[in-house]
């Protein structure tokens, strides 16, 4: 074990030591600093900050330096809980939640006192990053998991920031998905990241592959003045981060049925100024959930989630497209008219990820994601014929590898591969 920990790091220190500043908004992690001071509101320098995981007990220990700052930077997203001690003083205890790409400050005032004694301060939303430049609205967690969505994208969500509009597709196979128009600019200038990783579409922008929704634990979309280390866009970055395992085991499940029967007739021009009405077939089920937990105490964590999308629906022959389909057919041509258009589409997404906490200097997460999808006849338009449709089939991957090291106090490093 120590042989492979040995190598990875030092595979790490050939590709560069980066700071914890260059990679705190391109991956999931936060930071969190602050000044400790006593109640004269001199600095109290030399006292332990302990930041603890709610979720997995990870843990970081550091100490206020000779202006009594203290910083942890490269966290994993998620609920901590902040302890400082210092001999003579009460014991300060203060419970946080850090969003991706934020910097929460938590300064503490410490009193005279035994150490046993606990001041306790409980506040789990940061109401104000205080740090940032850039112009950035983050999705949290409980909007990812409360808000409703139709298709189930959690792109969708960013159309919560000020300035952003949905736009077409510059690919006609794309219109299921969020396509982001920002600040009025096209959707092809949208940079997207999971986990650190790119997932831009280089062709026609925005995502390159939508991931299960019980996968995505939170995203922050920068519509102006975001750093540099998003790259490679004028208009915007979406940062998205997946869900881990934590020390309960917990899951979910979901389904989500509409059937032809319940819908309601559709009023198709006839071409002749009026209307009929035309009941095409349309059903769909989407169904899946998600189980994560440990497999090891406070040390090694699991998650897997899936979901799958089944659809039948039909396009109806408009105006008088049918009978003229059908009067060319009797006259010996190739066509192949049809009333209904068949329009089925099948997707499975699924997302896995495992995260390690090697020693209490070392941590690493592995995650893989998959879409597969196929479809028939999603670009005809209801003037043409079985001949004159198309299909498509995609499947789409995204896997990441990112190893976290702590080589002091002052000096972290990062290493994600993708």
């Amino acid at each position: 074990m120590k042989r492979v920990i040995f190598i990875l790091l030092a595979g790490v220190i050939l590709l560069g030591v980066e700071s914890g500043n260059a990679f705190g908004q391109a991956t999931a992690s936060g930071t969190i600093q602050g000044t400790v001071t006593d109640p004269s509101q001199a600095v109290v320098t030399s006292a332990q900050v302990v930041a603890r995981s709610k979720a997995t007990d990870f843990t970081r220990t550091t100490s206020t330096n000779d202006v009594g700052f203290y910083e942890f930077q490269l966290l994993p997203v998620g609920t901590y809980t902040i302890t400082i001690t210092k001999a003579g003083f009460a014991t300060f205890s203060r419970t946080i939640e850090i969003l991706i790409g934020q910097t929460a400050i938590i300064n503490a005032e410490v009193r005279p006192g035994a150490a046993t004694e606990v001041i306790e301060v409980t506040s789990e939303a940061l109401l104000v990053d205080s740090t940032k430049t850039d112009v950035s609205q983050n999705i949290t967690p409980q909007e990812v998991e409360q808000l409703p969505m139709v298709g189930r994208d959690v792109a969708n969500l960013a159309y919560l920031a000020p300035g952003v509009k949905a736009t077409d597709s510059y690919d006609p196979t794309k219109n299921r998905y969020a396509i982001l128009s920002v600040n009025g600019e096209s959707g092809r200038n949208v940079n997207v990241t999971v986990n650190g990783i790119d997932n831009k579409d280089n062709t026609v922008g925005g995502p390159v592959m939508q991931l299960p929704l019980e996968a995505v634990q939170e995203f922050v979309i920068s519509t102006q003045r975001f750093s540099a280390v998003n790259g490679r866009s004028e208009g915007a970055a979406i940062n998205m981060i997946t869900k881990a395992g934590t020390n309960n085991y917990h899951g979910s499940i979901f389904g989500y049925f509409r059937d032809t029967a319940l819908n309601t007739d559709e009023k198709v021009p006839d071409g002749k100024g009026g209307t009929s009405a035309a009941h095409p077939d349309y059903t769909r089920q989407q169904f899946g959930g998600s189980v994560g937990g440990p497999f090891k105490k406070d040390k090694l964590f699991g998650f897997f989630a899936l979901e799958r999308e089944r659809e039948h629906s039909g396009l109806a022959e408009s105006g008088t497209s049918f009978p003229e389909l059908t009067l060319a057919q009797q006259a010996g041509l190739a066509a192949q008219p049809a009333a209904i258009i068949p329009r089925p589409f099948f997707e499975t997404r699924y997302n896995g990820r495992m995260d390690w906490t090697i020693n209490n200097k070392n941590s690493a997460y592995i995650s893989y994601n998959s879409q597969a999808n196929d479809s028939l006849n999603d670009q005809s338009d209801g003037t043409g014929d079985l001949t004159n449709g198309n299909f498509t089939k995609n499947h789409l991957q995204l896997a990441n590898f990112t190893l976290n090291t702590l080589f002091s106090n002052t000096t972290i490093n990062q290493f994600t591969f993708g």
